[in-house]
């Protein structure tokens, strides 16, 4: 059976939504297309009971002085932002000689972030020399194993890689955004009430004709009459079509369209985000917050009804499963006031089909390609935190980048002119 319709978005992610909405506004008629059998994509939130709350299996952190368009969503639905219930404050603790060798190191990445302007959407060009695994440019700058650590754990909680795959640039964009590499690592990060997928949720309510769950998408081929996307459950006609995918996954579909090749080779190679996060009923005399490296790279508690809910984050190698039973030993040796009440849980994102791996952290060579995906021209664009152009990773990017979408595909259904990806 084949449907038509006038646009096709292809993932109810945040950004699929948000491009949907935008689109559904301006008086078009729109299909969004979601394999899972629930909206939200990277953001979902579920209940926890031995905690006695809700936790966020994956996108969870909002940072309000920096993600304006984060901030404009949750008004607009009504939502408000929490704080975590403890800060994290560990550099003033370190004894001096390591503080002092973390410090000079702040001051290189300052100064390296300098030479970005994060709003250009080809920001990454004037950085190409830096394009080299973190861990790589951390051993040419500092012989302090406690200093590079402490640093592996600050960029990791913004990245979420293997420091020897994922690329410097990723980190020295997000400290040029954030204006320091201390406001970048210590950031005011809050969390949405009611969880993340909660704005997710909000979004979808009123999409609920447009939305087309549990429908897989296999290929997606540019005819004389169109896009058309084709799967299992059959196939839609669009004038143009939106793909607001994970990158990770896009390899499981067939374009049958032009892409360049740098395109093409990131949709190839994927991208090496891959954070294993994991929670645990317990019960603590105080709120948690603190960071290691390698092992439960971030840990903080939350006060549930009853008990609390501690999280842990470390690098998902070699497994998930294996990163955190490291990870939980690690929180038990550093945390022992901690009373554990063994019930643990988490997601898989990089065995999980439609995620295959956990927010975007690009590989060096890979941001070009990523560009490229960014700026694909209609009927066919690209969309998603993965490929925004400004904050990629992020929910805020997400967001950015739907609204860009939808505007771009506006542009092109009036046959006026498509101007560059540029959210």
């Amino acid at each position: 059976m084949q449907i038509k319709t006038e646009v096709a978005v292809i993932g109810a992610g945040l950004a699929g939504l948000v491009a949907a909405r935008e689109l559904v506004a301006a008086g078009k008629r729109v299909a969004l297309l979601e394999a899972r059998d629930r909206v939200g994509g990277r953001t979902w939130t579920v209940p926890f009971s031995n905690g006695g709350l809700s936790v966020d299996l994956g996108a969870e952190w909002v940072i309000p002085i920096a993600h304006s368009a984060m901030v404009e969503e949750l008004k607009r639905y009504k939502l408000p932002l929490v704080p975590p219930d403890a800060s994290k404050d560990l550099v003033d603790m370190l004894p001096q000689d390591i503080r002092a060798d973390y410090e000079r190191l702040l001051e290189c990445v300052n100064k390296d972030a300098a030479q970005i302007n994060p709003n250009k959407p080809d920001w990454y060009r004037s950085v190409a020399h830096l394009d080299q695994p973190f861990s790589k440019y951390l051993n040419a700058r500092s012989e302090c194993g406690a200093a590079k650590d402490l640093l592996l754990a600050d960029g990791f909680a913004l990245h979420g890689a293997d420091p020897s795959r994922y690329s410097t640039i990723n980190l020295l964009h997000d400290v040029a955004a954030f204006g320091g590499a201390k406001e970048a690592f210590q950031a005011n990060e809050q969390r949405i009430g009611g969880g993340a997928q909660s704005l997710s949720h909000a979004i979808a309510k009123p999409l609920s004709k447009e939305i087309y769950l549990d429908w897989l998408a296999h290929r997606i081929t540019q005819t004389s009459e169109g896009v058309e996307i084709s799967g299992p459950n059959g196939t839609f006609l669009a004038q143009a079509a939106i793909v607001a995918l994970p990158v990770n996954v896009m390899s499981s579909l067939k374009f049958d369209f032009d892409l360049q090749n740098g395109a093409r080779q990131v949709i190839q190679e994927k991208h090496p985000g891959a954070a294993a996060k994991g929670w645990a009923s317990v019960s603590c005399p105080e709120p948690i917050h603190s960071s290691g490296w390698p092992d439960a790279v971030e840990v903080y508690s939350r006060q549930g009804t009853g008990m609390s809910a501690i999280a842990t984050f470390a690098v998902a190698k070699p497994s998930h499963e294996a990163a955190l039973e490291k990870s939980w030993r690690s929180v038990r040796s550093r945390h022992p006031e901690v009373q554990w009440h063994n019930e643990f849980l988490s997601h898989d994102w990089l065995s999980d089909p439609l995620a295959q791996g956990t927010w975007l952290s690009a590989a060096p060579k890979q941001h070009g390609g990523l560009h490229q995906l960014a700026d694909n021209p209609p009927p066919v664009i690209f969309a998603g935190g993965d490929v925004s152009r400004q904050w990629y990773g992020w929910m805020e990017g997400a967001v950015t980048s739907g609204v860009d979408s939808a505007q771009r595909v506006q542009a092109f259904l009036a046959q006026a002119s498509v101007s560059p990806a540029a959210g």
